[in-house]
């Protein structure tokens, strides 16, 4: 299958490129600095931006379905975390980002969803946060989380809900993944997924687990479209 792969240079986007190639797909990497991205067999790096359409729908061409791993900056790199805690200042930089998130996805994902109308890709693979869902599938500890999260990161979820309602709302085949908190932390291969799947929220997911599980949304799993899919620990 042929993935485009829009937001490539972030965490979760760089996993996501690197898992497509293991599993044998062919994968265009879309990303504004389409520069820092290493080359590779099977892979096309392509320009673009997700606040202009045009550049979306040029970099996404020939594409069959397109992954969205686009979200707040928040200038957080594998170095940021030592092993058994987080450090200090990354853990500001990341909720900085859902205190002041901007309209990366909100603005972004429209754009996405118009640049595939354009350029006939059919399946769209969002993305999203578990601080999303209304908490009925979780236990009562982790709803509770939920609530005390949305009430914090209201900007975050507001800016992500929009998104999400476009998704939704398009004539796309989709599908929304909310992974738990997620982390640099070295991935096992042990993760939970599904629609409404019960998953603990504060308990950090590997970015290279929530990238396989989109990839797996993307290619793998047919059942999961026109659905919301959980996917933590």
């Amino acid at each position: 299958m042929k993935i485009a792969i829009i937001g490539a240079t972030g965490g979760t986007g760089k996993k996501a490129v690197e898992r497509a190639l293991e599993l044998g797909h062919e994968v265009i990497a879309v990303a504004r600095r389409p520069e820092v991205i290493p080359s590779a067999e099977r892979l096309t790096v392509r320009k673009g931006d997700v606040f202009d359409a045009a550049s979306i729908a040029k970099a996404i061409v020939g594409a069959e379905v397109v992954i969205s791993c686009v979200g707040p900056p928040s200038n957080v790199t594998p170095g940021s975390f030592r092993k058994g805690f987080t450090n200090v200042k990354a853990g500001m930089n990341v909720m900085a980002a859902n205190f002041s998130p901007g309209t990366v996805m909100s603005e972004g994902i429209p754009n996405m969803i118009a640049a595939c109308q354009q350029a006939g890709v059919k399946r769209i693979v969002m993305q999203s946060g578990i601080n999303l869902t209304d908490g009925k599938e979780l236990t009562v500890f982790n709803r509770f989380a939920v609530r005390i999260m949305r009430r914090i990161f209201w900007r975050a979820i507001k800016d992500k809900a929009f998104a999400e309602d476009a998704v939704r709302q398009s004539n796309l085949e989709w599908i929304i993944v909310r992974p738990s908190v997620l982390s640099y932390a070295e991935a096992n291969g042990k993760y939970t997924a599904g629609p409404a799947a019960r998953i603990a929220p504060l308990r950090p997911l590997p970015f290279e687990n929530c990238a396989d599980s989109l990839v797996r949304a993307a290619a793998s799993e047919p059942t999961w479209v026109g659905k919301i899919v959980n996917v933590g620990r």
